[in-house]
């Protein structure tokens, strides 16, 4: 056992049109960022995927590069070769991946002006606490070109495939997403009102056809195929980048000669990751804390009192929050344990906001502790059972919302909704997550999948068991003592 880090050298400026090197190694020892966690090496040793992600940037060579770490040894050097066309300041980010197992990134700057000499940039370092994967977790790796306005689409697992560039054939997939929302903004309406008209199927139909065709136009035909190829080895379903292009968890899998299995959050743990979130395999609960502010659904209290039972005495409990003043003072003196939101989450073309007793709470207010990453020593679950918890600004826009920021702040994983959501519903679905996830001891992914799977059928055609998005690694399992510790 010992530990290891990601170590990127790019140079820190250079002129346009000059190839610059960069070096990526998997080190040995402390001494380059302090200590960290140790991990296991087999006595074989491990075959790591890097992956580059330079936008702006001319690759000479391929973005991605396999190096194999024995025990007690550094790597090898790999070496890229990176050219810039044009000025400006450009960022590129250095990722690991063991199967289909994200492992830690690393980010590095270089700056392009006219007549700039090539200068030597500092050694950027990533913690790796962990080698361990997960066999059968997939990962689908999506980057965003914004010059040349294309996607990158990479499905890593057991084989490394090469990355899809993609144009979305009717443009910006948010259109497509929008119009499945609003259906579902309509049948969760119905659902809550009771006015379905015993007409779940045929929702539950039209979401079906919504989902098939989201799968043939945002997903490239290269990523389906690799995808059909590896499903029954896939055990998690992993998606790390743009994960606000589309809403993944309603991608319905469909192609001639393949077997119907359902939506892919219906039928395997779909998790998500945001750019620069740790990788946590193990979450520790040894409180819970509720925000519950004035106004909030009527069944809150209820949810309140049901989680408390379900959650037992091993979990001390730090009361309910109502006032904004309070929760953010938690959240910034590092929280340890649960932080479960039962109340309503406005949601606007400017943003979320939560109305607390003092005031509105939103993501800005989380600034200051995703800077200081506050919770990054407990690792908390968030668990933000409100409308659109997980949608950012513009839906599935990219910009500032509850997820990231309380990710960057370091939480060790967040659940949100995508859509409005029938309260009965939440209730029903947070019930059987806890269950699973605590008392079953079942990690991350399954303990979400089994919750969407015990409420699917509930309600006729209520889609509440769709909205859910969960961020973390899969593999995470929780401990309610607090010696169980927290970790990678």
């Amino acid at each position: 056992m010992e530990p290891r880090s990601l170590v990127a050298e790019l140079a820190a400026q250079t002129s346009p049109g000059r190839v610059v090197p960069l070096h990526v190694q998997i080190v040995r020892g402390s001494e380059r960022g302090g200590p960290l966690r140790p991990f296991a090496v087999p006595p074989d040793g491990a075959c790591v995927l890097v992956t580059i992600h330079a936008p702006g940037l001319v690759a000479v060579d391929d973005l991605q590069q396999e190096v194999h770490v024995a025990p007690g040894q550094d790597s090898d050097v790999l070496r890229f070769r990176l050219k810039a066309p044009s000025p400006g300041l450009h960022q590129v980010t250095v990722r690991a991946f063991r199967g289909g197992t994200f492992l830690g990134e690393v980010n590095c700057q270089i700056s392009v002006a006219p007549g700039s000499v090539t200068l030597d940039g500092s050694q950027r370092q990533a913690p790796l606490p962990s080698m361990a994967f997960d066999p059968g977790e997939v990962t689908l790796q999506v980057l965003r070109d914004e010059a040349a306005g294309t996607f990158s689409f990479q499905l890593i697992g057991e084989t490394f495939y090469a990355p899809e560039i993609f144009h979305f054939r009717a443009g910006d997939p948010r259109q497509a997403t929008e119009r499945i929302y609003s259906q579902l903004r309509r049948a969760a309406k119905a659902a809550a009102s009771g006015a379905d008209n015993g007409d779940g199927q045929r929702l539950r139909d039209r979401l079906r056809n919504h989902g098939v065709q989201l799968w043939t136009s945002a997903v490239p035909q290269a990523i389906q195929s690799q995808f059909w190829d590896e499903a029954d080895r896939v055990t998690a379903f992993t998606v790390l980048g743009e994960h606000d292009i589309v809403p993944w968890e309603l991608l319905y899998p469909l192609n001639e000669g393949q077997e119907d299995r359902g939506f892919l959050a219906e039928w395997l743990p779909v998790v998500r990751r945001v750019f620069g979130q740790d990788r946590v395999r193990k979450i520790s609960l040894p409180g819970v804390a509720f925000v519950v502010p004035p106004g909030s659904p009527a069944d809150a209290g209820a949810e309140v009192t049901s989680l408390r039972a379900r959650l037992g005495t091993k979990v001390t409990d730090a009361g309910v929050l109502t006032e904004r003043a309070a929760l953010t003072a938690l959240i910034e003196g590092g929280h340890a344990g649960l932080l479960h939101f039962a109340c309503h989450n406005a949601f606007t073309g400017t943003g979320s906001c939560v109305t607390m007793a003092d005031g509105s709470f939103d993501p800005i207010d989380l600034a200051s502790a995703a800077q200081l990453r506050t919770l990054r020593s407990q690792r908390p679950l968030v668990f933000f059972n409100a409308c659109r918890s997980a949608g950012e600004i513009d839906w599935f826009g990219e910009s500032l919302g509850w997820a990231p920021q309380f990710l960057n702040a370091g939480a060790g994983a967040f659940i949100g909704t995508l859509w409005p959501v029938r309260s009965q519903s939440a209730l029903q679905f947070a019930e059987a997550f806890y269950d699973q996830l605590i008392a079953r001891r079942q990690p991350l992914g399954q303990a979400s999948l089994a919750a969407r799977q015990t409420i699917r059928d509930l309600h006729g055609g209520d889609p509440t068991w769709l909205a859910y998005a969960v961020y973390g690694s899969p593999a995470a399992t929780a401990h309610t003592t607090s010696e169980d510790g927290a970790g990678a």
